[in-house]
């Protein structure tokens, strides 16, 4: 099911590049089924180590390096952690 939802979202967006994190990430079978359908659409995987793999911080820290490129901030009493917050809800700001 993840690797038909990254081919989607591949595919949505146009991208040739797919990249593996968060504890998920430490799991072998998984890091070969993406690395097939990755080769299949002749886009690269990147499939990050066992240390970036523990929790999700690498792709935060990615989306907010992406969001302050963008010019989207934050004032720091607005700042709010969500434990749960669904990736899908969040405001896609650096991509026209």
């Amino acid at each position: 099911m993840l690797v038909e939802n990254a081919e989607r979202a591949m595919s949505h967006c146009g991208s040739q590049e797919v990249l593996i994190v968060g504890g998920v990430g430490c799991n072998l079978r998984l890091q070969e089924m993406m690395n097939i359908m990755s080769e299949e659409r002749g886009a690269k995987l990147y499939a990050t180590d066992e240390r970036f793999c523990i929790d999700n911080g690498a792709m935060i820290a990615q989306a907010g390096i992406e969001m302050f490129q963008s010019g989207t901030t934050t004032p720091w009493d607005l700042v709010t952690c969500t434990q749960r917050y669904r990736t899908d809800e969040v405001e896609v700001t650096w991509r026209s």
